[in-house]
């Protein structure tokens, strides 16, 4: 069974709390991803993202270059063991309704998992599933499932 593990992304970019809300945009746009993880020495301490940058940040018209990210980020952060099925990561993400799940080894960050690696994973896994059908009904109905050309071997 595969599990969180095998597909979440392991280069995590983290801010501290104390870190302004201009560097974590900056450090988001440098790296091309919609949220950061905000942690110190103990560990986790929340969750930055797009979502929370416009609802927190610009709407209340707080300065960017002075705003602590630990003051605006999310703070109760759900996150998933890196040893729980993949079925629990559609489970948390239908009922929270975020993008970015952190991952947790023994309590500490190990790694996070967004929407689109998730549904990436499951379509690259759909597609191999109907492609293995595809080879066992052709092999099955007689096809040479090798002959890619569409032509004699002996031609």
């Amino acid at each position: 069974m595969a599990a969180i593990r095998d597909l979440m992304v392991t280069e995590m970019v983290t801010v501290a709390p104390e870190d302004t809300v201009l560097e974590a945009a900056n450090r988001m746009r440098q790296n091309r991803v919609g949220a950061v993880l905000v942690v110190d020495q103990d560990g986790l301490l929340g969750l930055f993202s797009e979502r929370d940058l416009v609802s927190r940040v610009i709407t209340e018209h707080r300065d960017p270059q002075t705003t602590k990210v630990g003051q605006v980020c999310t703070g109760t952060v759900a996150t998933i063991d890196v040893d729980q099925p993949l079925k629990q990561v559609l489970a948390i993400f239908r009922a929270r309704k975020f993008r970015h799940l952190p991952v947790l080894e023994k309590s500490r960050p190990v790694g996070i998992l967004s929407t689109r690696d998730f549904l990436a994973y499951l379509v690259d896994g759909l597609e191999r599933h109907v492609d293995h059908a595809k080879f066992k009904s052709d092999l099955a109905a007689g096809v040479d499932v090798y002959d890619h050309l569409g032509g004699a071997y002996g031609a």
